[in-house]
């Protein structure tokens, strides 16, 4: 009685954390994509990926930028940079953000990333709400980075 009775509780919980999950997805579809200035080889609506108001894209669209002028930003450690990096990247360590953010251009498309995504996400958003508007998250990290 005991395994039915905590069965039933367990069940419970896991539909109240998928329905929340719904109404999450649901609320950040409703939010309206951010606009931006027109550049060369701008990502399409369709190549970009909006999640927590940060614009997110894929290593192919980030190779195809980075051959038109975007600069990568590598915001890993530099102990981390032995795994490999983009090449010309700019390394700032998100630790270092707040105090050399003034170093990127708010002329050129950046494209942030770390080693899976999450520092990369929180750097861009840093980014846009310094007044960046030509940054967008490479999803993924440098591990979806496309080794040859």
């Amino acid at each position: 009685m005991k395994k039915l009775i905590l069965i039933a509780v367990t069940s419970l919980f896991m539909f109240a954390g998928c329905e929340e999950k719904k109404a999450e997805e649901a609320q950040v579809q409703a939010q309206p994509a951010v606009e931006q200035p027109v550049a060369k080889k701008a990502p399409t609506p369709s190549e970009v990926a909006v999640r927590a108001g940060v614009q997110s894209i894929d290593w192919d669209k980030a190779i195809e930028m980075n051959a038109a002028g975007a600069v990568y930003v590598d915001v890993r450690n530099p102990s981390e940079l032995n795994e490999g990096f983009a090449p010309h990247a700019v390394n700032i360590p998100l630790g270092d953000l707040r105090q050399r953010f003034g170093e990127l251009s708010k002329d050129q498309d950046l494209l942030i990333y770390c080693r899976s995504g999450r520092r990369s996400e929180a750097a861009t958003k840093f980014l846009m709400d310094q007044g960046y508007t030509r940054v967008y998250n490479v999803l993924g990290g440098y591990l979806a980075y496309p080794k040859k």
